[in-house]
């Protein structure tokens, strides 16, 4: 996609670093100000398009990963162009661009707002690239604007690419059923016809879906090797149900984590380090709840490093920061070492529902015992847990997030 911009004039600027050290938010988002603030100097100097690959690292909370959830790393292709051009230019250049990666652009769909003012500058830009009515659906959502530098308040559209069966006979464009998969996002400026200034996100997750057509992320070639060597750790053949949702877990843990320890960050105890830890210690927590030894923990994070990461043009792990993984897992299976004595001091079935949730929080707090494997414990040990206590006890859960995080 990069080439294909640069030969339509958009111009190339290097990627900054991972984390700006300006910045407070624990990890840049292409939503956020400061991914596009460092475009605009450049951009209104010259009035010429920047494109640059960036990283948006997701801090969601440490649950399991619906099928249709991209992994919390992962990259985006953003594009900013300044100077007057109408509308359909942009929007065609993002379909050739994604026709050089691999997508059938004839499969394409455009999604505009509901509301006229917004919808019809798009509609007669999509007629004059000659797209069919069926191709074109409203989004009914109720989104609200991300905060921009500049583009906060213009026209969005966004072009997206159909992934199996229709849901019923009104599915089309627009449709949340999740057949649709969201490959870019196009902001405009309101006066962008006179003074044009508009910016392209392209989500990479969904584009490999695309090309590979399917809605599930680890479902790409990119994966095929980690996925394999997640399975076979874990003896998991035609893996299904809850153990396909761990499969998929452990994935997306040893994968992001190996592009945070390759981008500085090693496992600590506070801020960004403590994202790393926690990615390490919630996959050496799959591990332990399925039987494996946490020794197997380096092997994923290497095929992660040799088979993704590398494939991405980063160099290889160093020894010393996988140094820093085994460190980690030792540490944390100290933890585990522990975790029956200091559980069976403090939970008892004599305890009433709401205590035996706050003793599982202090465990936590206090020395790092997982939830998911505090509850196993308890219910190897026939003493009852009210997931719902924990869930109302706990200041880090997020409804509708998936299991407990550790």
């Amino acid at each position: 996609m990069s080439e294909v911009l640069a030969a339509r004039g958009y111009r190339w600027q290097p990627p900054p670093v991972l984390v700006p050290p300006d910045r407070a938010e624990l990890f840049p988002s292409h939503r956020a100000p400061s991914w596009i603030d460092p475009l605009l100097s450049s951009v209104s100097r010259s009035r010429g398009g920047v494109y640059t690959v960036r990283w948006s690292i997701g801090a969601r909370p440490m649950g399991a990963l619906p099928v249709a959830i991209p992994p919390s790393a992962q990259r985006v292709l953003s594009a900013v162009w300044a100077g007057p051009r109408p509308f359909h230019v942009p929007i065609e250049h993002v379909v050739e661009a994604l026709a050089g990666a691999g997508v059938d652009t004839g499969e394409l769909a455009f999604v505009v707002p509901v509301h006229p003012a917004a919808s019809d500058p798009l509609r007669r830009a999509l007629a004059h690239l000659g797209m069919p009515g069926h191709r074109i659906g409203h989004d009914w959502r109720t989104v609200p604007s991300a905060k921009r530098a500049v583009l906060a308040g213009g026209p969005r559209l966004s072009i997206e690419f159909p992934v199996g069966s229709r849901c019923g006979g009104t599915c089309g464009p627009g449709c949340r059923c999740g057949r649709y998969l969201a490959l870019a996002h196009l902001q405009f400026s309101p006066d962008s016809q006179v003074r044009s200034l508009l910016e392209v996100v392209v989500l990479e997750s969904e584009l490999l879906s695309a090309v590979d057509d399917t809605r599930e992320p680890f479902g790409v070639r990119r994966f095929e090797t980690l996925v394999r060597s997640v399975r076979d750790v874990l003896s998991v053949h035609g893996a299904h149900g809850t153990q396909a949702q761990r499969v998929r877990l452990l994935v997306d843990r040893v994968f992001t984590a190996a592009l945070l320890i390759g981008s500085g960050f090693v496992p600590g105890p506070r801020g960004r380090s403590h994202v790393v830890r926690r990615l390490l210690r919630n996959a050496a927590t799959e591990l332990a709840l399925t039987g494996v030894s946490l020794t197997r923990l380096e092997g994923l994070v290497q095929v992660a490093d040799r088979t993704v990461r590398t494939q991405l043009g980063f160099t290889p792990l160093t020894d010393y920061l996988m140094d820093t993984v085994s460190a980690e897992r030792e540490r944390f299976a100290r933890v585990l070492a522990k975790a029956p004595v200091l559980l069976e001091n403090a939970v008892t079935p004599r305890h009433p529902p709401v205590e035996r949730a706050r003793a599982l929080l202090r465990l936590r707090s206090d020395h790092g015992i997982p939830l998911s494997v505090a509850v196993a414990w308890c219910r190897e040990h026939d003493i009852a847990v009210s997931l719902r206590q924990l869930a109302r006890l706990d200041p880090d859960r997020h409804v509708g997030k998936g299991p407990w995080p550790p």
